[in-house]
């Protein structure tokens, strides 16, 4: 929460996310419960948003730049009873809890159709950024589509015109062709290491059928095979790293009417396919993050491969 990140909390007795201290966060969204009634998973608005519903868009000129209000939503998800527990020590049905939460709210959120785009994301450790150590994700719905999803639509765009093909799709045959820089794959998804990563060890969770939308595409038999594999990637990543982002890559609000996607040929599901950044932060690349989008890496995607693919558990 970022009403809380400014203040290191390790200790679960003053935990804003601890069972017990609920009047700390405010009315819940939505809450997953167990069959007693005590809830698994949580989701309230942040304390201190980023971005609001009741702002209003006020777009306007200053000069020859443009503002606008702070319109969207900031929610925030506690991912689980337990202070102490990561990713890797999920259940399954932990790990598919979480994950249903995220597409409610993503599908609810989307239903406003001043929101271009809906963005998931988590951070784990200081050099990550967060400092709650509780598990615990963010939800942000923005009246823009951000910056490093734009270039995305803009190169699967791109590729799709002029192959006819989804640029991931094609990368993930390449992938399991050559069999280079893979982590872990199961019948319907793969976890790889990208050719160019921006830290070492970053692996991608993806999708090998064709989708655009995480919100709408897990359920049922698919969402345990992706917990199993998801929650195994998380423990050899944890192996080398004690610090990660997470973050969900998902097909921009459809239902808005955005006047660029009215006017292409070929619609977004056509070409976007959804996938999960898993990005593990050391204090090399945390502290000498740089912003010309240049990224220097200790360890090729290749090498990190191999080593996350030849933890043993």
């Amino acid at each position: 929460m970022v009403g809380y990140q400014r203040v290191k909390v390790t200790d679960h007795a003053i935990c804003p996310f601890c069972p017990g201290n609920e009047g700390e966060t405010g009315t819940p969204i939505r809450e997953i419960t167990d069959a007693q009634g005590a809830w698994l998973v949580r989701c309230f608005p942040a304390l201190n948003p980023i971005f609001m519903i009741e702002a209003a868009e006020n777009k306007r000129a200053d000069g020859m730049y443009d503002k606008m209000g702070n319109v969207g939503a900031h929610e925030l998800v506690v991912e689980n009873r337990e202070h102490t527990k990561t990713l890797s020590e999920f259940t399954r049905d932990e790990l598919a809890s979480v994950l249903r939460m995220w597409a409610e709210r993503m599908v609810d959120l989307k239903n406003d159709k001043r929101f271009k785009q809906v963005q998931v994301f988590r951070n784990h450790g200081e050099l990550a950024g967060s400092y709650i150590y509780h598990p615990h994700s963010h939800i942000l719905s923005t009246a823009i589509i951000p910056n490093g999803i734009q270039l995305e639509l803009i190169n699967s765009r791109d590729h799709y015109e002029q192959k006819q093909r989804c640029l991931l799709c094609d990368i993930i045959t390449q992938k399991l062709r050559q069999g280079r820089r893979v982590v872990a794959s199961t019948e319907n998804f793969i976890a790889y290491c990208p050719f160019a990563p921006r830290s070492p060890f970053e692996v991608w969770v993806v999708p090998r059928t064709h989708s655009a939308t995480f919100e709408t595409d897990l359920g049922g038999t698919l969402t345990e095979e992706f917990t199993g594999l998801f929650i195994d990637v998380m423990k050899r990543i944890e192996r080398v790293r004690n610090a990660y982002s997470v973050v969900v890559h998902t097909a921009p609000n459809q239902a808005q009417a955005i006047e660029q996607f009215r006017q292409e040929e070929v619609q977004v599901s056509d070409y976007f396919h959804w996938h999960i950044e898993i990005l593990p932060r050391d204090f090399r690349t945390s502290r000498f993050k740089r912003d010309d989008e240049f990224y220097t890496v200790s360890v090729t995607p290749e090498e990190a491969a191999n080593i996350l693919r030849s933890e043993k558990f």
